[in-house]
């Protein structure tokens, strides 16, 4: 028989790679879809803007109603952790891929209609092949961000329903409640060996060749999947391929499909919302006007978390430019970071938070960070430090440009296309954190920061569904009004100012 934390360690991997490869497929079939169409592009454009900035604690209501109440038991309880986990790496991959398909030249599909490919022929061989760098250089975040959530796909937990999974981060928070450190040392030594390996055997040497960039990694291990994953993907696309030469579905049967979909959602949310009291008085109306009175309390945290996320990820970048020598090891110890699930700071730090009245805020602020840094950290290390023009360092090496001025002049200006980037990620990813960063039960004793994050953590405590809904839905339309305000501002400006486009 296994021993429980073999079975656990092996139960997180099997959900992670699992909900990599539903994100890496429905990346691929919608990112392609909004690229080609218009019209699709007009709908989910919005609809993913929304969805990507809907905090996980905001999918707990669809992951119990859609899975764990449908479906057998034990099975919703699987999905729905995997749906969960899947929220958590899908969106950025989407993105990826609607852009670099997006960015081909027209003239590559007229010549796949001259040549009569067909629609699926067009997808495998012409837009995946494009798409596939933006895959792999996304992953390396999205891999990080499902480890990130990881403890709140496997305990799902709304009032009084309480589904906890066997899996590491299940392993790890049962072994701080009973106050078992080896167990909870154990856990962590093989959550951050777990993470540590897959990094090293494939995300980092699949971003080096696909990249150019200089990432620790063991490429030999790398070569075998890569073999491997290409003859399935090809026997795929083959299959595919064929068979959609042979049976032609029209157009409106994939759009009478995609009505009914959107319908159920619709009656799904409108039996939600009337479930609990409506926008009476004693419904939703005192919930969203607590979310409005709580949402300055948690911008101030997420601006200022933000912007020392932006400083510490430029000294980051700036001193492995410096010594090329300490890059591989510096990115290495970010990825295992960025990958510890959220809710586990509190107990690894748990003597800090103990320390009232700052040792919580100074808990919190880790947290913040966690979901914020590393978004822009992977965005100057992997993209950023590339586009820095070797022309141009041995002009201000002839004219001795040092110091502040190197800074200020060349360093910076170079690397502010994936500053703009990384900050709209990282201003998401603090937001997405806030729901572990401002409140947490440690043993009993509640720690309740104010904000929004905890406001939706104490909604979800009660079982309160729809508040749950309502609040996650007014935040991510917050955050959607800055992203068109702010932000679209910002990026006009960066690309004006310093070019390179803004991806």
């Amino acid at each position: 028989m296994l021993p429980p934390l073999l079975v656990a360690a092996l139960a997180s991997t099997l959900r992670m790679l699992s909900a990599y490869v539903l994100s890496v497929l429905t990346a691929l079939v919608a990112g392609v879809a909004m690229a080609r169409s218009r019209a699709v592009e007009s709908v989910l454009l919005p609809v993913l803007d929304i969805l990507q900035s809907i905090p996980i604690l905001g999918f707990f209501p669809a992951a119990l109603l859609f899975f764990v109440s449908a479906l057998p038991r034990g099975w919703g309880q699987e999905v729905a952790a995997v749906f969960l986990i899947f929220t958590s790496q899908v969106w950025n991959l989407i993105f990826g891929v609607y852009s670099s398909v997006k960015s081909l030249d027209p003239s590559l599909f007229d010549m796949a209609k001259v040549y009569r490919m067909g629609r699926a022929a067009t997808f495998f061989y012409v837009c995946v092949p494009a798409a596939r760098n933006s895959l792999i250089a996304n992953s390396l975040i999205s891999w990080a961000g499902g480890w990130f959530f990881l403890t709140s796909s496997e305990v799902i937990s709304m009032g009084s329903e309480e589904y906890r999974l066997v899996g590491l981060g299940t392993y790890i928070v049962e072994a701080f409640e009973r106050g078992d450190t080896v167990s909870f040392g154990l856990g962590m030594a093989v959550l951050v060996s777990i993470i540590m390996a897959t990094y090293l055997l494939v995300w980092n040497a699949a971003a080096q060749q696909a990249l150019g960039r200089r990432l620790p990694s063991l490429g030999p291990a790398y070569e075998a999947l890569r073999d491997l994953v290409s003859k399935l993907w090809g026997a795929l696309g083959d299959a595919l391929v064929g068979l959609s030469s042979r049976l032609r579905v029209p157009r409106y049967a994939w759009r009478a499909v995609g009505a009914a979909l959107a319908a159920y959602l619709a009656a799904e949310l409108a039996l939600l919302i009337s479930g609990s009291g409506g926008l009476g008085a004693g419904g939703l109306l005192p919930t969203l006007a607590a979310v409005l009175a709580a949402l300055p309390v948690s911008l101030a945290r997420v601006a200022a978390v933000v912007a020392l996320s932006a400083a510490l990820s430029l000294a980051a970048a700036y001193a492995c430019y410096r010594s090329e020598r300490a890059g591989p090891a510096v990115i290495l110890a970010g990825e295992v970071l960025a990958s510890i699930p959220a809710i586990l700071w509190w107990p690894l730090l748990a003597g800090l938070a103990a320390r009232r009245p700052y040792g919580p805020y100074v808990v919190s602020g880790v947290i913040f960070l966690q979901g914020s840094l590393w978004y822009l950290f992977f965005n100057l290390m992997v993209y950023g430090l590339a586009s820095l023009r070797r022309e141009v360092e041995e002009m201000a090496s002839v004219y001795r440009v040092r110091g502040w001025w190197y800074l200020r002049c060349v360093f910076v200006p170079f690397l502010m296309p994936s500053l703009a980037a990384g900050a709209l990620s990282a201003w998401g990813g603090a937001w997405n954190a806030s729901i572990a960063a401002e409140y947490v039960d440690l043993g009993g004793q509640a720690i309740d920061l104010g904000g929004v994050g905890a406001l939706m953590s104490k909604l979800a405590s009660s079982g309160d569904y729809a508040g749950v809904t309502a609040s996650a839905l007014l935040l991510s339309l917050t955050i959607v009004l800055f992203n068109k305000t702010f932000w679209r501002r910002l990026f006009k400006y960066v690309e004006e100012r310093y070019g390179g486009g803004v991806e």
